[in-house]
């Protein structure tokens, strides 16, 4: 066999995989529900509707870190989801989920979110498919109290081997871990078919009945794929060892990359820390993020997120309040080779850390998910800001109600600052009384202003029922 031979089967080849990849988790996840007619197993389904009223766009906090249930100007949402879990011991079984929506005013109008089958038992979880990464007590953050992995996009198919609780080598110590590897398939990606590598190492402590600190570092890396320019990246074994490590090697072609570990490199630092009284739980955080050597040595402080947390002990009306302080503007500086960091933006990877034009990460940045990218343009418009946010839950009148505010002022790039920062002040009350017999009924209000935009405003009314 010729050497040109070989290289159009080896093409073939990894386009076969790719093209098969997708079809892998829906198959694989359509199949669990095969013993809802073999096997008695316990299951529940939910369904919920929401309409919006809006002035031009929907305020910021209606549709961001909802995984996409709701688009920035859609009026109707509809979601439709059914799981179940099959005991096969007292300590492990299998669960599934398959969830349908519809949302008007977005490119793809209706869509799975999640479809995917789970093994769990005390100290192992193994997640295959496309399933949320949204953290029911981590709701009132800005980034779900991840960086990098908000909950802003609609969740991405892949596999995930995890620990699922984490385990304890002592009385004091025990060790959190994970290892994914998810496919970005959305269209019109400047590069087409990356893979994404995840990796997460933690180290919880607690020292006492009233402290605990929980250390983090996750690592994130897209790799692989089609660029127009450079054509196939490197993705066999030998490149996922060089992700897996970070180690610095050249890409097919792509002589930009050569200075840097193959792939775009993600990661943060996360130091939580949590002190319980008779009055509450306290919680003080950092998350620190880096995309290249300067920041994993701290040349990017105080980039990040620095937020304090209480949950009181006795308070109905007041459950939870968060409030968080996000820098993004130093990025190492601008005036080394080390600075420019340009957070979720990369050289190969143009289209960035996004994923069906939409965020992965925190949602604060400005994206321009229109603009059709080439080698020199780049839809990342600010990647430098400042935020206050605010958050708040709690009970009244046998009502839940959450309000969240954030403060953004956005600055652009060192590459390209905004000639006027954008300042935006986003508001959002949501309301749920939820009845004993007739399903959960809601109510959202918005207020969006800015010192260049139009104020948006707008309401909603939701209706949620579920079987169980």
């Amino acid at each position: 066999m010729d050497t040109a031979t070989a290289m159009k089967n080896q093409a073939f080849g990894i386009d076969y995989l790719s093209a098969n990849m997708k079809r892998f988790f829906v198959l694989v996840s359509s199949f669990f529900y095969i013993p809802f007619i073999a096997q008695e197993i316990s299951w529940k389904a939910r369904t919920e509707a929401l309409a919006m009223v809006a002035e031009n766009q929907n305020p910021f906090w209606f549709y961001t870190n909802t995984e996409t249930a709701l688009g920035g100007h859609s009026n109707v949402s509809l979601l439709g989801e059914v799981e179940g879990d099959y005991l096969i011991s007292e300590k492990a079984k299998l669960s599934g989920k398959l969830s349908i929506f519809y949302r008007d005013q977005v490119p793809n109008e209706f869509q799975r979110k999640e479809s995917f089958i789970r093994f769990s038992n005390t100290w192992l979880r193994i997640s295959a498919g496309a399933f949320s990464t949204i953290k029911e007590e981590e709701k009132l953050s800005v980034s779900n109290k991840n960086f990098l992995f908000s909950g802003n996009s609609r969740p991405m198919p892949g596999l995930l081997i995890e620990a699922e609780t984490p385990f304890k080598i002592s009385k004091v110590f025990s060790i959190d871990w994970g290892i994914g590897h998810f496919f970005l398939n959305d269209d019109h990606r400047y590069v087409e078919n990356p893979w994404v590598h995840y990796k997460r190492l933690g180290l919880h402590t607690r020292f006492s009945e009233s402290h605990e600190l929980r250390l983090r570092l996750q690592h994130y890396v897209q790799w692989g794929g089609t660029s127009p320019v450079h054509g196939d990246l490197n993705d066999d074994f030998s490149a996922f060892i060089d992700v897996f490590t970070a180690r610095k090697s050249p890409e097919i072609g792509a002589d930009g990359e050569i200075l840097n570990a193959v792939g775009n490199h993600l990661g943060s630092y996360l130091f939580d820390y949590y002190y319980t009284s008779t009055s509450g739980t306290f919680n003080l955080y950092h998350e620190h993020p880096f995309e290249d050597g300067s920041g994993t040595a701290w040349k990017n402080f105080p980039d990040g997120i620095w937020g304090i947390g209480f949950k009181p002990a006795a308070s109905k009306f007041i459950e939870k309040l968060v409030y968080e302080f996000v820098e993004t503007s130093d990025q190492s500086g601008n005036t080394s080779d080390s600075g420019f960091d340009g957070y979720f933006g990369n050289n190969i990877y143009r289209s960035g850390w996004v994923y069906e034009g939409n965020f992965i990460g925190l949602p604060l940045m400005l994206y321009n998910p229109s603009l059709e990218v080439n080698e020199t343009n780049s839809p990342v418009i600010s990647n430098r800001l400042n935020a206050h946010h605010l958050g708040v839950s709690g009970t009244a009148y046998k009502c839940n109600w959450e309000v969240r505010t954030t403060l953004v002022k956005n600055l652009g790039s060192y590459r390209k600052p905004l000639p006027i920062p954008l300042k935006s002040w986003s508001q959002m009350l949501l309301v749920e009384y939820p009845s004993q017999k007739y399903g959960t009924f809601k109510f959202l209000g918005g207020l969006d202003t800015s010192n260049l935009n139009n104020t948006l405003w707008g309401i909603g009314l939701g209706y949620q029922y579920a079987i169980r």
